[in-house]
């Protein structure tokens, strides 16, 4: 139960801003488990956001946003914006590693992140505030699948760190947490949870050949982002 506990603030502590410290595990793969978990935290708040009465439908999809991106720190939004700046680039693969460790921000990156976070202010509005737990937990669902299906791109770096003591446990964990949140809408809802493994393999095998053969932490990121915005729009029209 300690262990389990440690690694459970482990999750909360790398992918939030919540006040939690890092447990300090020689094992952080461990904590994969549990990232669905933190994702339905993130979704309760955005959700309870959203659903605020007196406030006009933009303002509340405004703030249900700005929520959602505090909480995480912007961790997965860097990623992201990283990863458009990499993939995009049309030169070598080793070339587009070396473009997304650079902390400067590309045209495809702010092109990206403009577009992402308006299609999600856009879908929040068009969803009913309960379902808004979903995507948080998908997209964190498809950083585990993401990492279980292809190598680390990198010989070092955070996510080769993160690779210690992650194995198939943690990848049914995590899954197990996934499904039963969207069994618990129910079908037609839970369709929408098929977003993470479709982005996680169809995206990430793509990521995959354009860094020649394996995936970054930054990817992880990106796939998280796609995947709560296409869950968003499968929402919408559910």
């Amino acid at each position: 139960m300690v262990r389990i506990w440690a690694d459970v603030r482990g999750a909360f502590a790398f992918l939030t801003v919540f006040p939690i410290p890092w447990p300090g595990t020689t094992r952080p793969g461990r904590t994969f488990a549990y990232y669905p978990l933190v994702g339905l935290a993130i979704g309760a708040v955005v959700a309870a956001l959203a659903a605020l009465d007196g406030l006009p439908d933009g303002l509340r999809s405004f703030l249900a946003l700005a929520a959602w991106v505090i909480l995480t720190g912007g961790l997965h939004l860097d990623g992201f914006g990283d990863a458009c700046d990499g993939l995009l680039a049309t030169v070598e693969p080793s070339r587009r590693l070396e473009i997304m460790k650079d902390p400067r921000a590309g045209s495809w990156a702010v092109i990206g992140l403009v577009l992402l976070l308006l299609g999600k202010w856009t879908a929040l509005g068009a969803v009913e505030p309960v379902r808004l737990l979903l995507p948080p937990v998908i997209g964190r669902w498809a950083m585990v699948l993401a990492v279980a299906g292809f190598p680390y791109a990198r010989a070092s770096g955070l996510g080769s760190f993160f690779r210690e003591g992650f194995g198939r446990a943690q990848v049914a964990a995590a899954s197990v947490t996934a499904l039963v949140v969207c069994a618990a809408f129910g079908f037609p809802v839970m369709l929408a949870g098929l977003a993470g493994p479709a982005l996680a393999w169809i995206g990430g095998a793509w990521a995959a050949r354009r860094l020649g053969g394996g995936l970054a932490g930054d990817v992880y990121g990106a796939l998280c982002e796609l995947t709560e915005l296409v869950c968003l729009i499968a929402l919408v029209n559910l």
